[in-house]
Parts: structure tokens; C-alpha cells; sequence
């Protein structure tokens, strides 16, 4: 296996050095479904001891990045339909309540650089660099989570969205989800938000997350 180069950090320890660069490789298929990551193999590429290396690959499991294979140790799991599906609805729950509260907390300046981020995507589409106008687009979910407040909140909708990243470029491959549709709904939540009309805003951003879903099983068939 050519595993990714060991992320530099001079401000994480070696154990989470080597979760980062793992679960990174796991989440950009750099390291692919059903791969195995083997400790003695993982520390020789790295140079570092087994102890980091079986504290990392211990928490990739925890975070269900790996599943344990009684023969050969920790396997890269298979992204399911069922696991992706699951994340989006909790997601959708847990984004809708989001843009709930924000509404009621958005100010006008809130407003104007949510619009500025909105139009930073939209001149990414027309440059014709859709992976960047979906970076920016999750700036827009971002400021909202962090305008609501609640930290707990966010890392839990942050994890939930890094499972779904992983199949994230392939569905983007697939012409699945169009960006320009994405950014529309973006404006259009936007709106909602501006108008303050909090029942349709959290309705669109719950629509936003899931409507896409039915989608994810031919895409992930394939593995």
C-alpha cells in the first residue's frame, strides 16, 4: 500500500499525527475501501513506534473509518448506503435546528457576509472550479453553526459530514449533484433566513441536506 506522506504538526502528538494522515487518506480514497492497514507496516513507512500507530488505528475504529478482521488485523470499511443514509438524516435534523436558531439570531451584518460568501461560490462556478464553490459553500453552513453557538452541536454535524465527504467526490464525479443546483438552494435558504421566516428556512436547509440521497446507492455500489 502507498500510503499518504505523515502530516506535519508540531502541535499534535504522534498518535493523532498519524490518525490525521490516515483518516485523511481513508477520506480522500487515497487509501481505499477494504485496504488494510497493518501497525508493523504503518510504523516502518513512518518511522515511529507500533504504540502511536495502534492508538490511531484504534480511534479510526471508534469513528468507524476501520473494522477489525480477526486474520489480518484492521480493514478500511466499505462505505454503506444504509451508514451514509442514516448520517444525512441525522444531519438534516441536526443543520434544520441550526438554521432555526440562526434565524432568530442573524444580524444585518450577518446577512451582508453571508451574501458575500454566497457570491464567492457562485464566481467559483463560473470560473468552472465546482470542488472550490462546495468549499465555500460549507462556509455558509459554518457560519451558521457558528452563530448558533453550541460547540457540541458543531463537532458532532463536523463528523457527520466527513463520512459523507468520503463518497462526496464521487457523486460530484457522477454529475449527481449539479454545484449550480446546490448553490441555488443555498441563495434560496438564504431568503428565508433574511425574511425571517424560520419555519421555511429550516424546512429548505432540512431538503438541502437530503435531497440527493436517493442518489448515494448507485454511487456506492460500486465498491
Amino acid at each position: 500500500m502507498n500510503l499518504p506522506a505523515l502530516i506535519e504538526n508540531d502541535a499534535a502528538s504522534l498518535s493523532e499525527r498519524v490518525f490525521d494522515t490516515l483518516k485523511q487518506g481513508i477520506m480522500s480514497l487515497h487509501i481505499k475501501p477494504r485496504e488494510y492497514l497493518v501497525i508493523g507496516d504503518i510504523a516502518k513507512e513512518y518511522r515511529v513506534s507500533r504504540t502511536p500507530v495502534r492508538e490511531a488505528l484504534i480511534r479510526l475504529a471508534q469513528e468507524g473509518w476501520l473494522e477489525s478482521d480477526g486474520r489480518r488485523g484492521a480493514r478500511v470499511t466499505v462505505p454503506s448506503a444504509d451508514v451514509i443514509l442514516e448520517a444525512i438524516e441525522v444531519q438534516s435534523a441536526l443543520e434544520g435546528y441550526v438554521v432555526r436558531r440562526a434565524t432568530a439570531l442573524v444580524t444585518d451584518e450577518d446577512i451582508q457576509q453571508l451574501t458575500a460568501i454566497l457570491d464567492q461560490a457562485d464566481q467559483a462556478i463560473r470560473a468552472g472550479h465546482p470542488e472550490k464553490a462546495h468549499q465555500v459553500g460549507d462556509r455558509f453552513h459554518q457560519y451558521l453553526a457558528d452563530k448558533v453557538g453550541n460547540r457540541k452541536l458543531k463537532a458532532e454535524i463536523a463528523q457527520l459530514q466527513e463520512h459523507i465527504d468520503r463518497v462526496r467526490s464521487l457523486i460530484w464525479q457522477h454529475a449527481i449533484i449539479p454545484v449550480e443546483i446546490s448553490a441555488q438552494q443555498h441563495r434560496e435558504i438564504l431568503q428565508a433566513i433574511q425574511d425571517r421566516h424560520v419555519t421555511k428556512a429550516e424546512e429548505l436547509m432540512i431538503y438541502h441536506t437530503v435531497w440527493y440521497e436517493k442518489k448515494l446507492a448507485s454511487v456506492l455500489a460500486q465498491f
